[in-house]
């Protein structure tokens, strides 16, 4: 195969519909290789995306390589022959323990990278179903919020993008102006084109809090962003996952609360929530 012909360049809205069509060859795993993460991190990572008909591969300017690539099979692990032959030395993270044998195999060296891999929960835990087992801080917070302050919870529509820019905007302050207040004007932005879903909780004072997320594959749905007013107490973060998970249910089974992208906190929160599976991420280079 000539890979010659492969050139990257920015990634754009109108890519979905061919990364998507690889993923329906090879489904991406994980959260970082599906369309809507790709497109939001994009400039904080500095990723570029290339390939042909078959197959996409993304390079990172922060990871100092590449993404694994997603698709046909067989180009995927010739594309990454071939850039070894070009570029030595070279690295693909995010992939999946399934090609981690053929690669080791192939002369590639891997290393498991815990800092990556990703946590998944049970939605029917985090949706307080009877006999589902979740940690008694979660369960505690939820139901002290549902006992103490009325409110309303419903799935967002476009029309209550305007709602979520005063909720952003009110709480721009205090969340910083990292990385995550970009893509979360983003999201907010470009919330139909990414196919994002949501919930919004309202109480007497008006809507105050909400959590967006999207499709990562069959059956599991990843959180992304979550925002609440100083108007309602911590516990409304912990009531938009709950809510999230029952507006879900059955559709998705797992959950991913937000992307890890490797953050060492949030990975420590995750753990908190009793995992049910945990997606093994792995780095191949030569």
């Amino acid at each position: 195969m000539d890979f010659s012909t492969v050139f990257f360049r920015p990634i754009q809205m109108e890519d979905r519909a061919w990364m998507e069509r690889c993923m329906a060859i090879c489904p991406p795993l994980f959260t970082s290789l599906t369309f809507p993460s790709l497109m939001t991190w994009a400039a904080t990572y500095g990723l570029a995306i290339g390939g042909d008909a078959d197959f996409f591969v993304v390079r990172s300017q922060h990871d100092k390589g590449y993404y694994c690539p997603c698709g046909d099979v067989e180009k995927c692990l010739a594309f990454m022959e071939d850039r070894a032959r070009r570029e030595q030395p070279v690295r693909f993270v995010y992939v999946p323990e399934a090609l981690t044998g053929q690669l080791a195999a192939g002369g590639w060296s891997i290393l498991y990278r815990a800092d990556l891999s990703e946590y998944i929960l049970s939605t029917k835990a985090l949706a307080l179903t009877e006999g589902h087992f979740i940690s008694h801080s979660y369960r505690s917070k939820v139901r002290h919020f549902i006992r103490e302050l009325p409110y309303r919870s419903r799935e967002i529509v476009p029309e209550d993008l305007p709602a979520l820019r005063r909720i952003r905007d009110l709480t721009a302050a205090s969340a910083g102006e990292g990385p995550d207040a970009d893509v979360l004007s983003f999201e907010i932005e470009h919330f139909r084109a990414l196919g994002l879903r949501g919930v919004l909780l309202e109480t007497e004072a008006g809507p105050g809090a909400f959590m967006l997320g999207y499709p990562q594959r069959p059956g599991v749905f990843t959180a992304t962003m979550v925002r609440r007013t100083d108007a309602l107490p911590k516990e409304a973060l912990a009531v938009c996952l709950y809510e999230l998970s029952r507006m879900l249910l059955p559709d998705y089974p797992l959950l991913n609360v937000e992307e890890d992208l490797g953050l060492s906190g949030l990975r420590t929160e995750k753990t908190l929530f009793s995992p049910t599976d945990l997606l093994k991420v792995y780095e191949a280079f030569k």
